[in-house]
């Protein structure tokens, strides 16, 4: 018997090893604490080779064609970084260049990294185990399958402007999405222990958790005041200028009648930011009053905010890939405006302030208790 302790409620408890298709869960707050899939170190691999493959497929091809009044312009991963970056936008370009193309690059490489010297029944090589709780930690922030829904939001408001034809690119990309996806479930910390490849070191308390999650909630509040009320684009059209807010572009989809992408964007860029700083901010409240009363609902609803914050990142990706693309010299043309840097702000700050929240003190009231539960 081996003890585990809970990330979640903090409780240490028994486990026997796992297997293949069991899962082991807290007995105490229902957080799955560790996860053997069938043939997990064979789908690692799998995933990681694969995804470097379509990584490679997704830079030398192709990404988007589009046609508008005799122009055609044709674009790729890198171009449209490249294009960004002369235009002026560099931060955007960063940003696209690492959530979408760096970050999982690092994941795939990384699990090669770790897992090859054991498969050919060497030892690890050196940092392995570092390595591997830095790709542990990246995870959310690699948003290659974020990044192909802002890239489908984008074809639909291109459709009216220009005939669109996807390229080898974009479906080699979903390949990449698809990997990364599946690195992401077949990952398992006490998996990657059990054959040496990383060391599980006991979670110690979060110093100041509470004061750095109210911190970075409050720089976020104050951006999301300039990141709905400053446009986000500018478009130029036959000699005509429009400047858009991120509400303003929700209310031109829906007038337009593209609802569902307009119900996109609502959820995504309005409704999940508010929702994530009303959830921590009533979190924080009740851990500094001292009023943990349903520690388990406490800790669903902390889940929820660590699952959908990433999310909001679509209005960025999408606003990227419109002044990329968008360049129709006199014709049409679209710009970013200081709207989408502020509302970017305001993304990573609720993603930060929920990394840094200590969700173990939702629970340090609670009774303990021992036993274990898989299935």
């Amino acid at each position: 018997m081996s003890v585990i302790t809970c990330h979640d409620c903090g409780l240490d408890q028994t486990y026997k090893p796992l297997n293949e298709g069991h899962r082991l869960l807290c007995c105490r707050c229902g957080g799955v604490l560790s996860v053997c899939r069938r043939q997990w170190l064979n789908c690692l691999m799998s995933f990681s080779l694969s995804g470097l493959v379509f990584l490679f497929l997704s830079l030398v091809f192709p990404f988007l064609s589009l046609q508008s009044h005799g122009i055609v312009q044709t674009v790729t991963l890198p171009s449209a970084i490249f294009m960004i970056w002369q235009s002026g936008y560099g931060l955007l370009s960063l940003i696209l260049t690492v959530f979408t193309l760096l970050l999982p690059a690092i994941i795939c490489l990384s699990m090669l990294y770790g897992l090859l010297p054991y498969r050919l029944g060497g030892s690890a090589f050196p940092g392995t185990s570092g390595l591997m709780h830095c790709v542990m930690r990246m995870q959310q922030w690699s948003m290659a399958e974020v990044f192909i829904i802002g890239v489908l939001v984008s074809l639909i408001k291109l459709s009216s402007l220009a005939d669109i034809q996807m390229g080898s690119s974009f479906w080699c990309y979903i390949g990449l999405s698809s990997c990364v996806i599946g690195i992401v479930l077949s990952l398992d910390k006490r998996q990657l222990q059990n054959i040496g490849v990383a060391t599980v070191l006991p979670e110690s308390p979060k110093k100041y958790s509470l004061q750095k999650c109210c911190s970075y909630l409050f720089t976020a509040c104050l951006l999301y005041v300039p990141a709905n009320l400053l446009p986000i684009t500018k478009t130029f059209m036959f000699g005509q200028e429009d400047t858009v807010t991120i509400l303003g572009s929700v209310i031109l989809l829906w007038s337009h009648g593209s609802w569902l992408v307009a119900g996109v964007i609502f959820m995504a860029s309005i409704v999940i930011p508010i929702a994530k700083i009303l959830a921590l901010g009533y979190l924080c409240l009740l851990v500094k009053m001292e009023l943990l009363e349903r520690p388990a609902d406490l800790t669903k609803l902390y889940r929820w905010v660590e699952i959908v914050g990433r999310w909001s990142m679509i209005d960025v990706f999408v606003v990227a890939i419109l002044v990329s693309v968008v360049q129709f010299g006199g014709v049409a043309s679209l710009t970013a405006e200081p709207g989408i840097l502020a509302f970017f702000g305001v993304v990573v700050l609720t993603m930060l302030a929920a990394d840094h929240f200590d969700v173990r003190s939702l629970w340090q009231f609670a009774p303990s208790v021992t036993g274990q539960s898989d299935e």
